[in-house]
């Protein structure tokens, strides 16, 4: 008697770890706040950006700007700042030396 006991423990025991790490990946991040003014600096470093609805699981709509290995919650109105900045930003060319 015992032995089922400890048995039926075990199997919710593992049955509860296996559900909560799957359940990890599905939690998402939101914004709670957003930013509206955003130094060029850090526009400029942003390597790639996301955008977050009301209409999902998140409670505010957001632009998620990733920065190196951070991000950070911004307006939608900044979206167009960074359009144009990456419009208007050309990499710096570099000429070979012809001899």
């Amino acid at each position: 008697m015992e032995l089922k006991a400890t048995s039926v423990l075990l199997l919710v025991c593992v049955t509860i770890i296996i559900l909560t790490s799957a359940e990890v990946d599905a939690i998402p991040s939101c914004c709670v706040s957003v930013s509206k003014n955003i130094p060029r600096s850090k526009l400029r470093l942003v390597s790639k950006y996301e955008i977050q609805r009301k209409s999902g699981v998140c409670d505010i709509d957001a632009l998620i700007l990733h920065i190196r290995r951070k991000w950070i919650c911004a307006d939608l109105g900044v979206l167009r700042r960074l359009e144009k900045l990456k419009k208007n930003h050309k990499p710096k060319r570099t000429q070979a030396k012809t001899e």
